[in-house]
């Protein structure tokens, strides 16, 4: 079988869609299927190296180039890449006749792949966006507050597309990876979405097994993961933490601000006694020791498709306290977490401060309970797994098509 995989984001030893992209094409290829990966011109570079190092018989590579000076990974320099995909995989067509198409990253249900257009029976997905900030919690945004109220409008105007709603009906089949995603894309016109968690994890990622607490941990040591984006919502995390009476840490892992105004919050909050930064991005094996390094996830997301944090801390038997919202509250088992609503800032906070307070008064059996619920979801969602998913769907694809 000969699989056109589309991966703008897409290098070896990433996480996040990189590491998508990547993993996608790795296990697909493990299971004897071909695969071309379509991706941009920038990744080229570190691809090939990878590549000489590790070559692969079952691997391809087609690089798109957008001209001009666009900045990489921006919206428009992501949706002239699709337009200008389609030319270049025109031209890999005919030097080896594909049977399918899979779009994988990026997950944005906002600018669908034209990769239809070959004729081929074409996946897309699992895709994201769908999801919405709350508009009570978006005083966490900040300056970039305008910004993300226009990108709800134009997450809500979707089903008003005329061209969304055209290209969404070329699909052969379309997946969401929440389920504020799958509801957009039915009220698209696509009633036929199936739903479907955007992430893996490696089967070499894993935990032996899961978590075992034996005693009540003082203090509890929750990690907070991720990129310091608005939607992130730090500040909350640590609003939160400030107003918790049992004892508790953080471990703060990612960049994204500059180091004087994230140590000026976390001081303003009188937390230098209790939050650790690196103030540093740290390599993949560093993140891994310091997931088994904590006791809990904390998770705060206002905006997120799903979380690749959320799968890579169940992924080594960690309990998740995080907001039952979009990918969290789809993805992550209602025994492995401590959900809470989403209300008005105040009340998240206040909430969020009980639930750690709620997690460090829990007995060891009760956070094993979690532990065991974390680690057995992560054991279904393998790149393993995905891989041998899609190939069921790619093989019910051709046949009908």
């Amino acid at each position: 079988m000969n699989v056109l995989l589309s991966a703008y984001a897409c290098l070896p030893n990433s996480g996040s869609e990189p590491g998508n992209g990547w993993n996608w094409a790795v296990h697909l290829a493990e299971r004897g299927i071909h695969v071309t990966v379509l991706t941009r011109s920038e990744n080229r570079e570190q691809i090939e190296a990878h590549e000489r190092e590790h070559p692969s018989k079952n691997i391809s590579f087609g690089f798109v180039t957008v001209p001009g000076r666009l900045k990489p990974g921006s919206g428009i320099h992501y949706a002239l890449w699709q337009m200008l995909a389609v030319g270049v995989a025109r031209s890999l067509d005919r030097q080896r006749r594909f049977d399918i198409v899979h779009h994988v990253t990026y997950t944005s249900i906002h600018v669908p792949t034209q990769l239809w257009r070959l004729g081929r029976p074409t996946v897309f997905g699992p895709v994201g966006g769908g999801q919405t900030a709350p508009a009570s919690m978006l005083e966490y945004f900040g300056p970039s507050r305008r910004s993300e109220e226009r990108r709800s409008l134009l997450t809500r105007i979707l089903p008003y597309s005329p061209f969304h709603k055209r290209w969404l009906g070329k699909m052969s089949a379309v997946l969401a990876a929440n389920r504020d995603t799958l509801e957009l894309i039915q009220e698209m016109g696509r009633a036929d979405v199936r739903l479907q968690f955007d992430n893996g994890v490696g089967a070499e990622y894993l935990a032996g097994e899961p978590r075992l607490y034996r005693a009540v941990t003082d203090p509890v040591r929750l990690i907070w993961v991720g990129r310091m984006l608005p939607r992130k919502a730090l500040p909350m995390a640590l609003d939160a933490l400030a107003m918790t009476r049992q004892r508790s840490t953080l471990t703060i892992v990612g960049n994204g601000l500059a180091e004087d105004a994230v140590r000026q919050m976390i001081a303003e909050r009188g937390l230098n006694d209790r939050v650790e930064w690196a103030g540093r991005r740290l390599t993949w094996d560093e993140v891994r020791t310091a997931y088994l390094e904590h006791d809990a996830l904390f998770f705060t997301s206002l905006r997120e498709t799903s979380g690749v944090q959320l799968l890579e801390a169940m992924a080594v038997g960690l309990p998740v306290i995080t907001l039952d919202l979009h990918g969290a509250r789809d993805v992550v088992p209602d025994g492995a977490s401590i959900k809470v609503p989403v209300t008005s800032p105040k009340a998240v906070v206040a909430s969020l401060a009980s639930a750690i307070d709620q997690f460090a008064l829990m007995t060891a059996e009760q956070k094993n309970a979690m532990s065991q619920a974390s680690w057995d979801f992560a054991k279904t969602c393998t790149w393993t797994t995905r891989a041998a998913d899609a190939d069921a769907l790619y093989r019910e694809l051709i046949a009908q098509h």
